[in-house]
């Protein structure tokens, strides 16, 4: 019986709780993970999540962490508040802090800090803790997420992706704290942890989490401030040319700026000399993008803004969905449950690096994956995806494992189930899948993939490549 990556994960999981004897079932949810080491940290409770970096994610304030929580819209994004590790100690701790609600204005709030990164290390949840230090006594920490732990949506999403990216630019974070006695300059969200005696906790237990952008460097510790502007949500339409051009300044007299820029609608770069940002846009979506400016000292500014792009605008031709082939890393505009976006070569992709894996864990499990999009009017319009399934099932009449793809309207109401796929569909390699969903044309619907597994043997239902063709 084939073991897939998850299975694997899950067996990883029983034997290490076996091994420190510790007596939670593998079916809850929530594992409490311990380690033989001072740092508390490794105390609070994760959850698997086989795609991070070591099989878990965090669960403790977690949607506020990462920006999934009720209130993330709050986050003022387009400002950043330059503060000192010193101020941020003195803010008084919250009497209680809510699970899925932030702490206004502190944790509304995006802060840059320079300071000395000290010491930093891979947590039990995936999270990179840096300590970081003022050299006058104050300390505090700062965390970068996995961005496998970061839920679809999350408005935090390209920033942490980026911040990850920086960091291991520079260092390759293990599971014991490594020294790097390195000035760097951190930006992130403000955000109250519980003290569990962490190593660099703050005396009120701010952090920045998430860590939305670092740079290292004497520069990026000395001082100098970058500030990018704003400049608000954009839009633009497929196979129309569009241009913007971004403007940020420097404290420091006689700096040259560098751009660089994440999460652009497809078709579209940025000029790493002048910030102007031009192309034309490929597909329709909503994209978040992030902007950095960064001098030659290594000082940087960042601000992120939505840009959405429509079809074609008055014409039946392009390609709707966004991330069609998953190659961000990440879901969005797809919407998912955890751990579905994948690059395991276990299950390869038909294209590129990344896939989409629904289910496969032999356990009772519910999957999803979703966009919603708007058919223009009067178009014709073909929904495909390339599927491979494979299964532990030995079963040739029954269906133990579906995926059903579903359309949707805005209220979430089923309007059409186009197909209902099994472990009786299982198959050695990719075939394409296409569907005629003209007749929504003039509606938003949203194109949702249900995959449901039972108790045991595993289904693996993964997609990769997928397009909604307008002609």
């Amino acid at each position: 019986m084939k073991m897939t990556r998850r299975r694997l994960a899950i067996l990883g999981t029983v034997l290490a709780i076996a091994a420190v004897g510790v007596g939670a079932g593998v079916a809850d949810a929530t594992i409490h993970r311990r380690s033989g080491e001072p740092d508390a940290e490794e105390h609070e409770d994760v959850r698997m999540a086989p795609n991070s970096s070591t099989g878990s994610c965090g669960v403790e304030r977690w949607s506020v962490k990462t920006g999934t929580d009720a209130d993330a819209g709050k986050i003022n994004l387009s400002s950043v508040s330059s503060t000192t590790i010193a101020s941020l100690d003195a803010i008084p701790a919250p009497s209680s802090l809510p699970s899925n609600n932030r702490v206004s204005p502190t944790e509304t709030t995006v802060y840059r800090v320079s300071a000395t990164l000290t010491q930093y290390k891979l947590e039990a949840d995936s999270d990179y803790h840096l300590v970081l230090s003022d050299g006058s006594g104050h300390t505090m920490i700062a965390e970068i997420p996995d961005p496998a732990c970061v839920g679809s949506g999350s408005v935090l999403s390209s920033q942490i992706t980026n911040s990850r990216r920086e960091f291991d630019a520079k260092y390759t974070a293990t599971g014991s704290f490594q020294t790097a006695n390195t000035p760097v300059t951190v930006t992130g969200v403000g955000f109250f942890d519980f003290d569990h005696g962490q190593t660099g906790v703050a005396p009120n237990a701010i952090e920045l989490h998430a860590t939305t952008d670092i740079q290292f460097g004497t520069g990026g510790g000395g001082g100098n401030i970058v500030t990018v502007t704003n400049p608000g949500s954009q839009t633009g339409t497929v196979g129309t040319a569009t241009s913007l051009q971004l403007q940020a300044s420097d404290s420091a007299s006689g700096q040259t700026l560098t751009y660089s820029a994440t999460g652009l609608p497809a078709g579209l770069s940025i000029s790493s000399s002048t910030g102007k940002i031009s192309g034309t846009p490929t597909t329709a979506a909503s994209y978040s993008v992030t902007v950095t400016a960064k001098d030659t000292t290594g000082a940087a500014g960042s601000t992120s803004f939505s840009w959405t792009i429509g079809a074609t605008g008055g014409g039946c031709s392009g390609q709707l969905l966004g991330n069609p082939g998953f190659e961000t890393g990440t879901a969005p505009p797809w919407n998912s449950t955890s751990d579905v976006i994948n690059n395991s070569t276990t299950e390869k992709p038909h294209s590129g690096s990344w896939d989409a894996w629904l289910d496969g864990y032999g356990a009772v499990t519910t999957d999803t994956l979703s966009q919603t999009v708007t058919i223009p009017a009067g178009c014709t319009a073909s929904f495909s995806f390339y599927m491979h399934i494979d299964t532990a099932e030995t079963t040739t009449t029954s269906k133990y494992d579906t995926l059903k793809l579903q359309v949707l309207n805005t209220s979430g109401t089923v309007l059409s189930s186009l197909y209902t796929y099994s472990n009786l569909n299982a198959n050695t390699g990719y075939s394409q899948h296409t569907f005629n969903v003209s007749s929504y044309a003039g509606q938003t619907i949203t194109l949702k993939f249900t995959g449901t597994e039972d108790s045991q043997k595993q289904t693996s239902f993964v997609l990769d490549d997928t397009a909604l063709t307008l002609s």
